[in-house]
């Protein structure tokens, strides 16, 4: 008959305690790390939308910053050329009253040899042939002032003159209040330029603080993301959330289907040629206003991987491939990143 002692039963115990305990621990653990997913997912899509959201409010108003700077630059060209316009207009009507002016001038210098001659006439009269002499050269003058009144087509001097005086009165009133006018519109564009350029100051400055904040909060994030992977490092990996190096190429797909021959040696070939640095099968393909880089499978290596593996394979190397373009580019060891296994994400 078996003797139970005291010692025995305390074992017992004891052996029934450790298995509530480590029943306990292991829930308190499964909670725990499903509340600080939770937490994580949360906080990543509120930084994500408020960058999202000032991105967008920048976007927004440097666009209509621009859109105001181009239709000011229109204005300022379309006063340009009617100030161009203006000008050319005065010189022609300076031209043309040079030209009446000189007209004038000749007309009045006929004026003067004829009243000359009037006089030397009634000085010589005593001489008949002087007298005939002044009569015929009277007459030239005569029929050369009929030749240049016939030329010159113009009113008599007193009119002229008048219209003259008032076409450069005019002239002058016009230039006056064009230019002013025209300075006038020039110095406002250029007090509005001032003043959106100003608000363009400002809106660097605020751009500048909302980048500083958005670095500063990754770096807050990056932080509390590597605490997070570092505790769940500590943890035993459980309820299909764990630790995933980004840009390793998945050896299950070689080890399972028709092609597995030789597949461990297969699958290190696939991982050689992904460490390769000269190798970069992307190209760059616009998607309406933005661009993305997809592979290239017309790649030389590509068309030889898609011949000599199965679908399964090939995409295993598809995805290291892009995964290795996004996290990767710069050469630094390969991320880890927070990986739920279940919903492959």
């Amino acid at each position: 008959m078996l003797i139970i002692t005291p010692l025995l039963i305390y074992f017992f115990i004891f052996l029934r305690e450790m298995a509530h305990m480590e029943s306990t621990s292991a829930e308190k653990t499964t909670s725990l790390k499903s509340s600080i997913l939770s937490r994580y997912d949360e906080v990543f899509h509120a930084h994500t939308s408020d960058i999202k959201r000032v991105n967008e409010k920048i976007t927004v108003d440097c666009e209509k910053f621009l859109q105001y700077y181009e239709d000011s630059c229109s204005l300022m060209d379309d006063l340009t050329r009617s100030l161009q316009q203006r000008e050319d207009e005065l010189k022609k009507k300076q031209r043309k009253l040079q030209k009446e002016k000189t007209k004038l001038e000749l007309k009045k210098r006929v004026r003067e040899r004829l009243s000359s001659c009037k006089q030397l006439i009634n000085e010589s009269c005593t001489s008949r042939k002087l007298a005939e002499d002044l009569k015929g050269e009277l007459d030239v003058l005569h029929e050369r002032r009929a030749e240049l009144e016939s030329q010159l087509k113009a009113e008599d001097y007193e009119s002229l003159e008048s219209e003259i005086i008032q076409l450069e009165t005019d002239l002058q009133v016009i230039h006056d209040d064009d230019c002013i006018d025209l300075e006038e519109k020039m110095m406002n564009l250029k007090r509005k330029l001032i003043l959106k350029d100003e608000e363009l100051q400002v809106l660097k400055q605020l751009e500048n603080s909302f980048r500083s904040a958005i670095q500063t909060k990754n770096e807050e994030l990056q932080d509390a993301r590597w605490e997070f992977i570092d505790g769940l490092k500590a943890c035993s990996f459980g309820g299909g959330i764990g630790i995933r190096r980004m840009g390793l190429v998945d050896s299950t797909p070689f080890f399972i289907g028709k092609r597995k021959e030789n597949a461990a040696k297969f699958s290190s070939l696939c991982r050689q040629l992904l460490e390769d640095p000269e190798w970069y099968p992307f190209t760059t393909i616009t998607d309406g206003s933005d661009q993305k880089e997809i592979i290239n499978e017309e790649d030389g290596k590509m068309v030889i991987l898609k011949s000599e593996c199965s679908d399964e394979q090939y995409r295993a190397v598809v995805t290291a491939l892009i995964e290795r373009n996004r996290y990767h580019k710069n050469g630094r060891d390969l991320m880890e990143e927070v990986w739920n296994y279940r919903e492959n994400r």
